[in-house]
């Protein structure tokens, strides 16, 4: 039998976690559906996700040492928090290299994501190639479960991070259809618009690479 006492809460939030674990232990369908009701009454919202990632991380690790690129994890969680907090967002975590942010607005997660690119861009000249920096980020907008800024689950989060770990170079934005749809943004022309099909899920797409005519 697992020892239970080990293993780590599932977010943290003893409320959030009660619901889920008490969830689990339901077995009838009808009152299953009760509880899914609660958890998403409780914690389901609408926003935008914005998952970042260094771009390189495994290659440059394993070319400078771990705790050379643990120097440049802290540098670069230095630039995006500030900058996230100062387009209305929420840093809900950082996890290794990756960093995930919820925003209400899709327009203040894409403008976030060019600031802390465009920040690490003037920064990298004070540092040799091995170590400079370049995020790539992925934004996706939909009802999610927030659980009161330490973390969030759901489709949105999920596609964010395919496009942001999986599909982006770096310093590049993807920006998933649906978000662009529910912003004011602006596709600049240099900007593509792409398909992408992930375990079996189509993720209709904008490709935004890091130029001046994206950030503007």
């Amino acid at each position: 039998m697992a020892d239970n006492s080990i293993l780590r809460p599932l977010t943290g939030h003893e409320p959030f976690d009660r619901l889920i674990a008490d969830f689990s232990d339901i077995a009838d369908a009808e009152e299953q559906e009760t509880a899914r009701t609660r958890i998403w009454d409780e914690y389901g919202t609408e926003g935008a996700i914005f998952i970042s990632d260094m771009a390189s991380f495994s290659s440059t690790s394993r070319k400078i040492g771990v705790c050379h690129f643990l120097k440049l994890i802290h540098r670069a969680r230095q630039t995006i928090a500030p900058i996230i907090t100062a387009n209305n967002g929420t840093l809900l975590k950082c996890d290794a290299d990756n960093c995930y942010a919820f925003f209400d607005r899709p327009d203040d997660a894409i403008r976030a994501s060019f600031e802390i690119n465009s920040a690490l861009f003037e920064s990298n000249d004070r540092y040799p190639i091995g170590e400079q920096i370049y995020l790539s980020v992925g934004i996706d907008y939909g009802r999610v479960l927030l659980i009161d800024g330490v973390d969030f689950f759901g489709d949105p989060v999920n596609t964010a991070s395919k496009l942001g770990e999986d599909l982006a170079i770096k310093a590049e934005t993807l920006v998933t259809e649906r978000a662009i749809e529910h912003s004011d943004f602006v596709v600049p022309e240099l900007a593509e618009r792409m398909t992408a099909r992930i375990s079996d899920i189509e993720i209709r797409y904008v490709r935004i690479p890091m130029t001046e005519t994206a950030g503007s």
